[in-house]
């Protein structure tokens, strides 16, 4: 092989690689399934789960967010997802579009076995998802509030699941827009 043939080949690798790497580093990437920890794009919006996980009423941090809920009854378990929203359209600086994420009420865990449940009321004051226009480069939950200044920095959307829902795995939480689009994020439970 010629010296010729090898830059070639070696210029041609070098570019491959250079693409796969670049396509990694966009984080406009505009999807509509992701992982949690991943983002999914939705009605001109990112969504990302920040982690979710089996709440214990009887936890000290956990009590906040399961303020004025009963214990969970023999074979269940509260479930919190919990929630970031972004607003990071690349309009005009200047621009003053608001928008307003997807509620609650569009949005549901599935488990393996196809089996659905609905978010239930978060009563603990600045911890529940709580949707807000945004303008750009605004973001929820919003820092004031014990959500956005908390640790987490996302907002509660909480379930009451069987322990042997919790194992029927994977879980997904499954968002729909008002215009019926969809989009599900794998939670790591």
């Amino acid at each position: 092989m010629n010296v010729s043939a090898r830059t070639t080949r070696f210029l041609v690798a070098l570019l491959a690689l250079c693409a796969i790497a670049l396509s990694g580093c966009d984080k406009e990437v505009k999807t509509h399934e992701a992982k949690e920890g991943g983002r999914i794009y939705l009605d001109g919006l990112f969504y990302q789960v920040q982690l979710s996980r089996q709440l214990n009423i009887k936890d000290v941090e956990d009590s906040y967010y399961l303020a004025d809920q009963p214990a969970p009854e023999p074979g269940e378990a509260y479930f919190g997802v919990f929630m970031r929203v972004d607003n990071e359209e690349n309009g005009d600086e200047g621009s003053k579009k608001r928008i307003l994420p997807i509620s609650t009420e569009h949005m549901k865990i599935v488990d393996a076995k196809g089996n659905e449940f609905e978010p239930l009321e978060v009563h603990g004051e600045g911890w529940g998802y709580a949707p807000a226009p945004l303008g750009n480069g605004a973001h929820l939950p919003i820092p004031d509030t014990p959500a956005g200044g908390g640790t987490i920095r996302g907002g509660l959307i909480l379930f009451r699941l069987t322990t042997d829902d919790l194992d029927s795995r994977p879980l997904e939480l499954e968002i729909e827009s008002p215009k019926g689009d969809k989009a599900a994020i794998v939670l790591d439970v």
